[in-house]
């Protein structure tokens, strides 16, 4: 049967634009040349040969490389603008949470040092300079946070391996968000036989993040169980929190920047970056992070590092 040179030549302009929708305009540009000779040597007579014997057929082929090339510009300048206003409306998201998370800790250090000012019994200015304290370590989480998504962005994550047990990357995460999981009953369960060459720093920054997550949205005096250990292929670690459980069709969004699912949109504060700064941590060091409803009710987030292991030496 023949085949229409018309249809052939439709199928190919349909191939030159999805090509450009999905790869750079080089890329388009190339597949659009392609498929005119393509278009030359297997449909338009003489068959077989890049000879054309009717010259309307000249025609017809050049308006079809012109038009390939056209198109193929125009859907990459739309995909271009849908990028640029995706990164528009992230950074008004950002712009927006971090007016709001940062003018709080910034009005709350105000009224403290003016309280200090004033003459106050010594209880009353302890209690002041622990709440300018607490909100002056509440900034420093923002900014790390900060500067954490900009080394994920520009790929300037260093790795610095080291033997660490993994009851020591719980114990320097837990530490760093003590303060929003004070008020929470923190299990920890970290075996101490074997160690990992991994990241400290990287792993106990990642692990914070999902520490403060189950201490956000788990009601308070309720148990966070931290389960930490060095498996054949690295450090494996699971956060286990007593809270409402995720909704199914939000876990593929969890680790999105900026995403706040529905139950986290209730609440008055978060920029929706620290599972995403998890993820990007873990994944520079080869690793992993994903979530899960825990059977017993409650959100489940895995974590894994890798990395060589060995047997702790005691000396």
């Amino acid at each position: 049967m023949a085949v229409n040179p018309t249809t052939v030549a439709l199928i190919l302009l349909l191939l030159v634009l999805g090509t450009a929708t999905m790869t750079r305009p080089r890329i388009a540009v190339v597949v659009a040349i392609l498929a005119t000779l393509a278009l030359n040597y297997f449909f338009l007579p003489p068959v077989g040969t890049l000879a054309i014997a009717d010259p309307q057929n000249w025609i017809a082929l050049i308006v079809f490389l012109i038009v390939a090339v056209i198109a193929s510009q125009l859907s990459t300048a739309a995909k271009d603008r849908a990028l640029a206003r995706q990164k528009a409306e992230l950074a008004s998201t950002l712009l927006a949470s971090l007016s709001h998370d940062v003018r709080t800790p910034l009005t709350a250090i105000r009224v403290a040092i003016d309280n200090l000012i004033g003459a106050l019994p010594p209880e009353e200015r302890h209690s002041q300079v622990a709440a300018a304290s607490a909100e002056i370590d509440r900034l420093t989480r923002l900014f790390d946070d900060i500067f954490d998504m900009a080394n994920i962005d520009t790929a300037a994550i260093q790795i610095d391996r080291q033997w660490v047990g993994a009851a020591d990357v719980v114990d320097a995460a837990l530490v760093y968000v003590r303060p929003i999981v004070d008020g929470h009953a923190v299990q920890v369960k970290a075996d101490s036989e074997m160690e990992a060459e991994i990241d400290p720093r990287l792993a106990s920054s990642a692990l914070s993040h999902l520490l403060e997550n189950a201490a956000q949205y788990s009601p308070r005096d309720s148990e966070i169980v931290v389960s930490a250990s060095v498996e054949l292929d690295g450090l494996h670690v699971t956060v286990t929190d007593h809270g409402p459980g995720l909704a199914a069709d939000e876990l593929e969004y969890l680790f999105d920047r900026f995403y706040r699912g529905r139950t986290a949109r209730q609440r008055s504060s978060g920029t929706g970056m620290g599972l995403s700064i998890t993820r990007g941590l873990l994944a520079a060091a080869g690793g992993r992070v994903w979530a899960e409803n825990d059977p017993g009710g409650g959100a489940r987030f895995s974590m894994v590092v890798p990395g060589r292991v060995r047997a702790v030496t005691v000396s």
